[in-house]
């Protein structure tokens, strides 16, 4: 025991708290595109019983099966049973090897959960605006022949069941899930060094990894926001809810839709409305509690400590690895 525990400590001595965050992140990608691919194999099997390695075979099926591959239910399913997975390797990963977990950022506290909470308005005004911004972007860019990848949340042949299964993703275990990533494991390993660089990595992070210019525009935007949250509140409680609102609003006319509401419009827009009063009031009367969130004095270790963090190697190509694929899918978007 002692061995070991000589071992783990002059490891964390030897490895930085960004080197660690940027293998794990690196982890939680790679298992996620690893489990995508064993995913279909799977379902080949359940779905005829029969086991291949060939892709061909398997590219074949699937292109013969395309309702079932682009229905809610299976796209869902396998949103859920992937990012669980790879979220549950990455943590144990973190525990065993580096000694790292996120669970003190799991515990509730009434009082500061209330105080992140009533930021759910102005992370809906910021997300809103992102939002706008980066629809005028790529407005312009299809103007000129440039097509941009964007997010497809409509529900494929609607039921009850692929409805539940798209808002127990998205209005729940998304919002959980990413929450413990991109703010619990992120903030946990780097704001000890520097807080602005947690924030800022949590947002890059949290917005490149959606995949597509538009949502990381607006996940970037808010993103800050739930940094900053969760730093001050010292949980990640307050962001869960505050993310798994913001989605439900956002795809509410989906859920309402696929399961037969009709006028609906007209409430959401009531709503949107009255989130977004609300969120530049707080905006105005509160503001310091986000400009303040590191009321230390920025001495020069604390400066070297944030260029230090931003310019680790291994978070590079983890950021790197992120942008690639936005380019990707916008080159294979328009070839």
């Amino acid at each position: 025991m002692e061995i070991q525990q000589t071992f783990y400590k002059n490891s964390s001595k030897r490895v930085s708290s960004a080197t660690v965050l940027g293998i794990l992140l690196l982890i939680y990608y790679c298992t996620s595109r690893f489990l995508s691919e064993i995913y279909f194999y799977l379902c080949y099997f359940v779905m005829t019983g029969k086991i291949t390695l060939q892709y061909s075979v398997l590219r074949e099926y699937f292109t013969e099966n395309k309702d079932v591959v682009n229905s809610t239910v299976f796209q869902m399913t396998a949103d859920i049973s992937i990012t669980l997975t790879a979220i549950t390797v990455t943590l144990l990963v973190a525990r065993l090897a580096f000694k790292t977990t996120v669970w003190s950022y799991l515990k509730p506290d009434k009082a500061r959960t209330k105080v992140g909470f009533k930021w759910l308005g102005p992370c809906f005004v910021f997300n809103m605006l992102a939002s706008t911004v980066i629809s005028f972007f790529t407005s312009f860019l299809n103007s000129v022949g440039v097509s941009v990848p964007t997010a497809d949340f409509s529900i494929k042949q609607p039921s009850t069941f692929a409805v539940f299964m798209q808002f127990a993703y998205v209005a729940v275990l998304a919002p959980l899930f990413e929450e413990i990533v991109y703010r619990g494991l992120i903030i946990k390993l780097l704001s000890a060094r520097s807080k602005s660089a947690a924030v800022l990595v949590s947002a890059l992070a949290f917005g490149l990894m959606h995949g597509n210019i538009p949502q990381a525009a607006s996940a970037f935007a808010t993103g800050l926001i739930y940094a900053i949250i969760a730093l001050r509140c010292g949980s990640i409680v307050p962001t869960v809810l505050i993310h798994s609102f913001n989605n439900l609003i956002v795809n509410s006319p989906e859920l309402l839709g696929a399961l037969g509401f009709k006028n609906y419009h007209t409430a959401i827009s009531i709503i949107e409305i009255c989130v977004a009063l609300f969120g530049f009031f707080v905006w105005f009367t509160d503001y310091k509690f986000i400009f303040r969130y590191d009321d230390t004095p920025q001495t020069e270790e604390k400066k070297a400590a944030f260029k230090k963090v931003l310019t680790n190697p291994v978070l590079l190509i983890y950021f790197c690895v992120l942008i690639f694929v936005i380019f990707y899918r916008i080159f294979k978007a328009n070839s």
